[in-house]
């Protein structure tokens, strides 16, 4: 049974509370103690605690907002999911910070966890590539993860049966399980074909508002800067892979490639909404892939000023370019390479 908001939080505090006295030697009832989104907050002079329970990859951008907000730089972070990751990317953007995992009442410092290796991809599946394409889907190469996309959204994979490589079609793992199980003898490309038909009209610029325009929003406008490279200014663009690497279509993230400014390598990263993990996952990309600048494509209402202050912690300058998304727009039109705005 979940445990309710308010009483988690009290929960949340008293094992703070106990973690101060135990660990720290601070007097709980001399520190001021409050609940945030993420989690609980102890404040005692210059120093404070933020502990939280959060599964969520994203919960260290919530953190780092509300320590910008709250002019705190002195912080120890406790954390019970994660904690090699956060401990990561804190050394990149805070690295004042100190990271601790919880487990139950033990409290223990986090090494800082390497980046996670990428999958080795699937091999010999050049016909199945063929069949999506001619389907009017898009091969990606993700996480080890031949993927059927159209503008963004997975809609088949390549998956490991038993004669073999075969590939599934359908939006999510539930509608591929479903599609195999009801029409076991249906042949790939016949499937990969339908789903494509029922999928590319909802994701056409303009369309009516429908589930299927809402999902994988960061990867429609990656497929868009991949399709046209000169909205974020640059000469070509590939996909990479997310850090941590996304399974599910529930696991949103934003969507991200590498291109080429003249001599200067880019990381383009396209996000939308209010994304708390864009800055701490772009801190990962810009570790593993070393560019030379980061271009950041969103829509011009989605860049909130504590995204503008966020980016001023990542070891890359950073560039953003506003977007008139296809959901928004009968047009579909950007402001491509020729508008960006310089944001530290």
């Amino acid at each position: 049974m979940a445990i309710e908001s308010s009483r988690r939080a009290g929960l949340e505090i008293a094992r703070l509370q106990a973690i101060l006295r135990a660990r720290f030697g601070i007097d709980p009832d001399e520190a001021e103690l409050s609940s945030a989104a993420f989690g609980v907050v102890a404040r005692h002079g210059p120093r404070t605690w933020i502990a939280s329970s959060s599964e969520a990859p994203s919960v260290l951008g919530g953190v780092l907002v509300w320590a910008m907000r709250n002019g705190t730089d002195e912080v120890d972070l406790i954390v019970e999911h994660h904690a090699g990751m956060h401990a990561r990317r804190a050394r990149t953007l805070v690295p004042a910070w100190t990271v601790w995992r919880v487990d139950g009442s033990e409290l223990e410092r986090v090494d800082v966890e390497p980046l996670p290796t990428a999958d080795p991809a699937i091999v010999g599946v050049e016909d199945i590539e063929a069949s999506i394409v001619s389907a009017g889907a898009t091969v990606v190469h993700e996480a080890g993860i031949v993927r059927a996309e159209v503008r963004g959204l997975e809609v088949g994979r390549v998956v490991h049966g038993a004669d073999g490589p075969v590939l599934e079609a359908g939006v999510g793992r539930f509608d591929r399980e479903a599609g195999a199980l009801l029409h076991p003898d249906r042949a790939p490309t016949a499937a990969i074909a339908d789903v494509v038909a029922q999928v590319e009209p909802h994701r056409r610029a303009g369309a009516p508002p429908h589930p299927l325009n809402r999902l994988a929003r960061g990867r429609w406008l990656r497929s868009l800067v991949l399709d046209d490279p000169a909205i974020a200014g640059v000469s070509r663009a590939v996909p990479v892979d997310p850090v941590p690497a996304r399974h599910t279509l529930s696991d949103e993230a934003p969507g991200a490639a590498i291109g080429v400014d003249g001599d200067r390598v880019v990381l383009v990263v396209c996000s939308t909404g209010v994304d708390l993990g864009l800055v701490p996952e772009t801190a990962d990309l810009i570790d593993r892939h070393r560019p030379d600048e980061v271009r950041v494509v969103m829509p011009r209402r989605d860049r909130l000023p504590s995204v503008e202050a966020l980016v001023s912690l990542l070891a890359r300058p950073v560039v953003f370019v506003d977007i008139v998304p296809p959901w928004r727009s009968a047009a579909g039109s950007h402001t491509g390479g020729g508008d960006l705005d310089d944001a530290g």
